[in-house]
């Protein structure tokens, strides 16, 4: 059986076929994107599209596609690679669970108390001409949200989704009294349901018109409530938990939302000076550390506080799988349980640092930029 793999670019999309024999059997595409981590966009290779032909299926064809892909993400410069994908099957190729996926409800009964404070605004159908509001708005809202996509204006003309795959999106802009835009939202578009894909506001006191105007599109389907796909610490997510709310969250074991690290040097690099200013803003910062991270893509050092090899720097070590680190870095899991690790080895006073590094963020990609 001969194999070999063609690329074919188009755009930011790099489609990529198995040809066995000649014939083409499986599958794929890799988005070029860019992501949010820290506060800078690092280069992403966002996975999608995997399929191989029904009467080729079980020869283990995706599988050598997968191994090929990550081999040309890294050797194309990506630094990290995102995909959302069936559980054991993506984690042979070093990809771990990173992305939670957020469920809100709220009674339509119980939102109906927001009217009282929503103040005098206007919605009107999102179009081309508002892309630019939304994308400056969403990328202000996002940056420090891991795993955000960034967005860019040229790559931006709409929702192509809403909360899942396959179903459109319904999106409008909110203004207020002087005609400003404040608010935009995507919705899935059906006449059964209020399903919010994505929600955002220029200003706090655009929330009581926002969940006023979903509390009118749900009496009008007449729903008995409200359903929103958002992280429960965005900013409308707080506001609606006033009118009582029920949050459910699921963390994949090893499915859904997952991420990988492809060029841990060069990734580590970008994210650095954020990390400098999170290390200098702890407690920790009066003392230079110097913290090494091995893993099995290689060893990246990190000098924190202006520390040098010349210093009397504390010396820190911590070796654990790429995956370990993925999950630790985007905040999926905390510094106590990674340490806790059977397999992980640690060296110095790593807790309390690793936790000012890492801690208290929330990962997320909203629902219409999955592919």
């Amino acid at each position: 059986m001969r194999r070999e793999v063609r690329t074919e670019v188009r755009g930011r999309w790099h489609n990529r076929h198995v040809l066995c024999n000649g014939e083409a059997v499986s599958r794929l595409s890799v988005l070029a994107a860019s992501i949010w981590l820290f506060g800078i966009p690092v280069r992403m290779g966002g996975i999608g599209s995997v399929e191989t032909e029904r009467q080729h299926r079980m020869k283990g064809h995706a599988r050598y596609l997968l191994h090929d892909t990550v081999r040309y993400m890294t050797e194309e410069g990506f630094d990290v690679s995102v995909l959302f994908g069936i559980p054991d099957f993506y984690n042979k190729f070093g990809f771990i669970s990173c992305l939670p996926d957020h469920r809100i409800s709220v009674a339509t009964r119980d939102a109906e108390r927001a009217g009282r404070g929503a103040g005098k605004y206007t919605t009107s159908p999102m179009s081309k001409r508002d892309c630019g509001f939304v994308v400056r708005l969403y990328n202000e809202d996002n940056r420090h949200r891991p795993a955000a996509l960034v967005r860019e204006r040229e790559h931006f003309s709409g929702f192509r989704k809403g909360t899942d795959h396959w179903i459109n999106a319904d999106a409008f802009v909110m203004r207020d009294e002087r005609r400003r835009k404040v608010a935009y939202a995507a919705l899935d578009d059906t006449n059964t349901a209020v399903k919010v894909a994505e929600v955002g506001a220029a200003e706090p006191s655009a929330h009581s018109a926002l969940l006023c105007e979903f509390t009118r599109m749900a009496i009008e389907r007449r729903c008995g409530e409200i359903e929103l796909h958002i992280p429960p610490d965005h900013a409308f997510a707080r506001f609606v938990q006033r009118f009582g709310a029920s949050v459910h969250t699921s963390y994949h074991r090893m499915g859904g939302g997952m991420m990988r690290i492809l060029n841990q040097g060069q990734l580590f690099r970008k994210i650095e000076p954020d990390l400098q200013e999170r290390f200098e803003r702890s407690q920790l910062g009066a003392r230079p550390v110097i913290l090494s991270l091995e893993t099995d893509l290689g060893t990246t050092e990190l000098h924190l506080g202006g520390a040098s090899e010349a210093d009397e720097a504390h010396r820190c070590r911590l070796a654990l799988g790429q995956d370990e680190l993925t999950q630790l870095m985007v905040g999926y899991r905390t510094a106590d349980d990674v340490l806790s690790g059977p397999e992980v080895e640690a060296e110095g006073d790593l807790q309390p640092l690793l936790e000012a590094l890492f801690g208290r963020q929330a990962p997320y990609m909203w629902c219409p930029d999955r592919f």
